[in-house]
């Protein structure tokens, strides 16, 4: 395209020559015969525009990037999925070897002579746009910046598309560019042309030549051997190419994790690519339908027809079942901290109106009254479960006082998350998931519902797992997973309360990986308003949840029960006290954290002096004391000091009592220290559940296998003995004296030999 650029008052390529609107064809632009050497970073690239345009400069650097995609890809994402993936598939549908091939023979000539030099970032997303042209004798340069890339249509018009051309000549720019160009980028730039491309390319021209043939420099390459080219090049890509890189320091140590886990999510990335599929064909559909079907010349159809086919579109595609489904939860409560002011005790919290038309504030500070009468309703559902609760103790009792001090803390979780993470992976710290693992009977759906009505006033929020969908449903667990989803992902930050989660949730790694894991990551890497859920599940001997599930979910265990003979009078006495309670307290709190949240002194990293765990809610008990101490009255015995790690000492309880029943099954390895057990031996015949090996192999922790997760796959577990002994508090045997053998005086002279009539009558 070598006429002018459009420069009419619409005009779409706004060409700006030296801060003034100017008319320049594609060939001004880039001027080879004034500016012979051309550097350039840019997203696409053309054989097209390269011969047209391109081909007589004497010298050319190009770096090759990629299109901005509308994914936003976490830091290790951005080299896994987006960069590597990019260059991965490139390879994979031989767009190099492509281009190649569809250069002129001068060009493909300037390739093998290293004066065309193509490049690319494979550990990288290259979204610079920048065109740096310069002659070595007249010390002349050029700058070209703004949205084009190297291909015809970037520059016409026609195209229908806008983009900016700014064109500076001698301006300092060019020695800023440059350099960055040089030390920053180049590093991490490889051939884009390889080098079994080019050697495969010069070969066949030895061998034209040495056969005499006339043909000239052109070079065709069939298909197997560019077939062959494609596995070398991904070889060398991820062999030669990325550990170069990190040999020299230019990526992260962890890299190798993070391609190793780069499929994890991918059950989550196909759910979004078919969901946008599916938008982009109902969205064809709907502006194909806009205009008369038959005319020659269609007119867009009138506004109430083209209203209701989009309405029936967008009903078509929510079932009534899944209609009724996402109806199922309706407690919004916002967290917006940009709108907080703590002189005016504004926590940034917004409930919708009665009507749902606007949003109103939320929180409001009580008189010192009111929060001893709150403090007496929270001491008078304890003393419910201390009088009712067979083998109740106060130690015990933490385990209800500190899912209620949870779900107060709830709304502000993402928040503190933020403040807390030196880096994404602390997040993980701050579990957005709490799960109740309790025996049935134990009050833990009344916990729930007591839960909802000291935070919102009302018991009408919780939510049944089981009735999400009927049971007859089309893929019900599957699409009850991603119901949970939903509630969380509504803009709310109020927990989602799900009462009495299937075991299958937690004992198949797909559902409780696909909500608890891929939740956890996306919030750690990307912080933003995603409810925490808090949920009850059936405890029994056989719980079981994978160790990263477990890392990434508060788990509290409720594993006593009401007594039997008190039940009526329990029923009375908890019904009494629901009926006094109120969310007054609640919205005091949500007051006080939000003024500790605005609070750049706030230590939000308080750490478990036991356990060694960050204690995410240690503001909240640091509030808490400051309540008993307005109020008066001393902090009760059930209140926690630190976290309560109920999983890590079921697991350790469970291997424990399997090690002292069966002691002799644990094998000895000296050469390893260690101890080797057949774990396929926990099967039902042996008086096990069907799932004892998972719940079993799940329960072990990582850190105590030899081989790390290898130590803990297949038929026999290998752990480290004496890391095992002190995890299970048993003191390790092999480290017990042997005892001495006897001395000779010791050893006791042999029985003489009896024969049968003396050992019978004597």
């Amino acid at each position: 395209m070598g006429s002018e650029l459009d420069t009419s008052s619409n005009k779409r390529i706004h060409v700006v020559h030296n801060h003034q609107n100017q008319a320049m064809t594609i060939k001004e632009i880039f001027d080879a015969a004034t500016y012979p050497q051309l550097t350039a970073v840019t997203g696409q690239l053309s054989a097209g525009f390269l011969n047209k345009y391109l081909s007589n400069f004497v010298q050319l650097e190009l770096a090759l990037g990629q299109p901005q995609g509308p994914h936003h890809y976490t830091s290790m994402e951005t080299i896994t999925k987006d960069a590597l993936t990019t260059a991965m598939l490139a390879v994979a549908n031989k767009e190099a070897t492509k281009l190649f091939l569809r250069l002129s023979s001068q060009l493909q000539m300037m390739a093998l002579a290293g004066i065309l030099k193509v490049e690319v970032a494979p550990t990288q997303a290259l979204h610079s746009r920048f065109y740096l042209l310069s002659n070595p004798q007249s010390q002349h340069t050029r700058v070209v910046l703004g949205s084009v890339d190297l291909i015809e249509p970037a520059f016409d018009p026609e195209y229908n598309r806008f983009e900016e051309v700014i064109v500076l000549d001698d301006d300092p720019l060019f020695a800023n560019l440059l350099e960055h160009f040089k030390l920053d980028l180049r590093p991490v730039l490889v051939p884009y042309f390889s080098n079994q491309l080019l050697t495969t390319a010069e070969n066949q021209l030895k061998e034209q030549k040495k056969a005499g043939e006339e043909g000239g420099n052109v070079i065709i390459l069939p298909n197997e051997v560019t077939d062959q080219l494609v596995e070398d090049e991904m070889t060398d890509l991820l062999v030669n190419d990325l550990q170069h890189q990190l040999d020299r320091n230019l990526l992260r140590a962890d890299v190798t994790l993070g391609m190793r886990n780069v499929t994890l999510n991918r059950s989550r990335d196909v759910e979004t690519a078919e969901r946008e599929i599916k938008q982009r064909s109902a969205v064809l559909k709907l502006q194909k339908q806009a205009v008369s079907p038959r005319a020659a010349r269609p007119k867009i159809k009138g506004r109430e027809q083209i209203a209701k086919q989009i309405h029936d579109e967008m009903r078509a595609a929510v079932s009534p079942q899944d209609l009724a489904v996402e109806k199922k939860y309706t407690t919004f409560l916002y967290d917006r901290p940009l709108e907080r002011n703590i002189t005016h005790n504004h926590t940034g919290l917004y409930t919708p109106n009665d009507t749902g038309t606007y949003p109103v504030p939320f929180g409001q500070l009580a008189p010192i009254s009111q929060i001893k009468r709150s403090l007496q309703q929270l001491a008078a559902v304890m003393d419910g479960y201390a009088q009712f609760v067979v083998d109740y103790t106060p130690e015990y009792g933490k385990r209800f006082y500190e899912a209620i001090l949870y779900a107060f803390t709830a709304p502000f979780l993402w928040e503190i998350r933020e403040k807390a993470s030196l880096n994404p992976e602390d997040g993980n710290d701050i579990p957005n998931f709490l799960i109740l693992g309790a025996s049935a009977g134990s009050g833990k759906s009344t916990l729930l519902r007591i839960i909802n009505q000291l935070t919102w006033g009302s018991d009408k929020s919780m939510i049944d797992f089981g009735t999400i969908y009927p049971m007859n449903a089309n893929q019900r667990k599957a699409k009850t997973v991603q119901a949970l989803e939903s509630y969380m992902k509504q803009g709310s930050t109020y927990p989602v309360l799900i009462d009495e989660i299937e075991p299958y949730f937690f004992q198949q790694h797909q559902y409780s990986r696909r909500l608890i894991v891929d939740t956890m990551n996306q919030l750690v890497n990307s912080p933003k308003p995603v409810a925490p859920l808090i949920g009850t599940t059936n405890y029994n001997s056989g719980f079981t949840m994978q160790r990263e599930t477990a890392r990434r979910t508060y788990y509290l265990q409720l594993d006593k029960v009401v007594d039997g003979e008190k039940k009526a009078a329990a029923a009375k006495y908890i019904f009494g006290v629901r009926q006094q309670l109120d969310n007054t307290l609640f919205k005091d709190f949500v007051v006080r954290m939000a003024g500790l949240l605005e609070d750049d002194g706030t230590p939000w990293r308080m750490f478990d002096a036991k356990t060694g765990q960050l204690d995410f809610l240690a503001m909240t008990r640091k509030i808490f004391r400051d309540y008993y101490k307005l109020a008066d009255m001393p902090v009760p015995e059930y209140f926690a000091d630190g976290l309560c790690d109920d999983f890590g000492e079921n697991t350790r309880s469970k291997w424990a009592k399997l090690y002292l029943a069966k002691e002799e099954k644990f094998r000895f390895r000296p050469e390893k220290n260690s101890l080797i057990f057949d774990i396929t031996k926990l099967t039902t015949f042996n008086g096990y559940t069907a799932d004892s090996v998972e719940e079993y192999r799940n329960a072990l922790p990582v850190e105590l296998c030899v081989d790390g997760i290898n130590g803990k796959t297949g038929k026999f577990v290998e752990i480290k003995a004496p890391a095992f002994y002190k995890w299970i508090g048993i003191d390790n045997p092999q480290l017990k004296p042997k005892p001495a053998a006897p001395t000779p005086e010791e050893v006791p002279a042999p029985k003489k030999k009896r024969g049968f009539w003396a050992r019978l009558f004597g």
